[in-house]
């Protein structure tokens, strides 16, 4: 007989909802667990999926936990869809019509694709690379195609341009930003990817918005500033948004996401969110894993009693593609004027540190990836100016071990 009635619920296979059970566990909650996610695997790493489309992945190789893991752990495993959430009889309703109840609950269904609407094509004709099915339908769908449109300019457009490229396939990339993850970076730390870029034959095209495409048999195309570009796959990497859906027939509060209090409470006390789909103050949404990670964390020690307020930590957002690696952390904070700046350059290594009152408050660094750690550590304990300088000087001090001979 199925059961009915759970101490905790978590909707959704991010890592978010992982890092809750994890951390429950290690607090001695040993209260049983119904975990529910959606896709047709166990919840993975979505970070190591559109980063490896040159080899390939298999359908169980970037699980988090395997069964064996949820079965030490006292967690039930439900493969279905929640479609709404009764708060005042604390009944989840599901897809499959299965009901269960619930005392505590966590909602981490993290985000979506947003698929801009193509005049033109169907909706089905626009790939994109938010979940691993997604992927997948892309490598098995462009096997034998050459030409690829990219719509977008953010971190994951430019992840699998990367990726493409090296696959040997053509790549034309559109993106109505200025210049790629805009957002994320100044123009000059960005400067060294155009051009490895162009260096590869891509295609970039900046502050371009594309709005219809033509199709002749299974050839696609569209103007471009002025010139017809002809393509075989389409790919938007257009943003995504939080999987508010359930929430909202649930009347749960939601704006751009589920609001959330610093403690990672909803507007029904029971009910907790974490990850990309929850709105802290000023409503931000995080969209990092890491971010989403150490919400999952909180929600954890939060569950039953106030416990450690969310403050919003600078978490890095880390990118390797064309050959280079680039860091960013806190630059949405920067604020021009209020900021003290500190550029520095050493060959090939660049850097800009964000220092306010004296204290190291964000970061951008170009090829420096042995010390990407120690970068979000001086973050994270607000490094002041003469530590960061000592502790990591633009250009570490060379280290040497002697053995001895016999």
């Amino acid at each position: 007989m199925e059961q009915t009635k759970y101490p905790i619920v978590v909707i959704g296979g991010s890592i978010a909802a992982i890092s809750f059970i994890r951390t429950l566990r290690q607090n001695q909650n040993q209260d049983k667990i119904l975990l529910v996610y959606g896709e047709d695997r166990l919840p993975y790493k979505r970070t190591k999926i559109n980063k490896n489309m040159v080899r390939g992945f298999d359908k169980d190789e970037f699980i988090i936990a395997d069964e064996n893991w949820y079965a030490e752990n006292n967690v039930e495993l439900l493969n279905d869809w929640a479609t709404r959430i009764n708060r005042e009889s604390r009944e989840i309703e599901f897809k499959s019509d299965r009901k269960v109840t619930f005392d505590k609950l966590l909602i981490a269904t993290g985000s979506g694709s947003v698929v801009p609407r193509l005049a033109g094509v169907e909706r089905d004709e626009i790939h994109n690379v938010q979940n691993a099915s997604d992927v997948e339908r892309l490598l098995d769908d462009s096997k034998n195609k050459r030409r690829f449109l990219i719509i977008g300019g953010g971190v994951e457009s430019i992840e699998t341009a990367d990726q493409l490229v090296r696959k040997g396939k053509e790549v034309i990339l559109v993106g109505r930003m200025l210049y790629p993850m805009q957002k994320l970076f100044p123009k000059e730390m960005i400067d060294p990817l155009e051009k490895a870029m162009l260096n590869k034959g891509m295609q970039w095209f900046p502050g371009v918005s594309i709005s219809s495409i033509d199709k002749n048999g299974e050839v696609y195309s569209t103007k471009i500033k002025g010139e017809s570009k002809e393509f075989d796959v389409i790919v938007a990497c257009t943003g995504a948004v939080p999987n508010i859906s359930l929430a909202k027939v649930s009347d749960i509060k939601s704006e751009n996401g589920i609001v959330v209090d610093k403690w990672l409470r909803t507007s029904d006390k029971n009910i907790l969110a974490a990850g990309d789909v929850a709105q802290h103050s000023n409503g931000i949404v995080t969209g990092l894993w890491h971010a989403a990670e150490h919400q999952g964390k909180l929600a954890a020690l939060n569950l039953y009693e106030d416990t450690e307020a969310h403050t919003l930590p600078p978490y890095r957002l880390k990118v390797c593609v064309f050959g280079l690696y680039l860091f960013s952390a806190a630059y949405e904070k920067v604020i021009p004027g209020q900021f003290e700046m500190v550029k520095e350059e050493e060959g090939d290594v660049k850097r800009i540190l964000y220092f306010k009152n004296g204290l190291l408050e964000a970061c951008i660094m170009l090829n420096d990836g042995n010390r990407a750690k120690q970068y979000q550590q001086a973050l994270m304990e607000h490094w002041d100016k003469e530590k960061v300088f000592k502790e990591m000087p633009i250009k570490p001090a060379l280290s040497f071990s002697f053995g001895t001979s016999v």
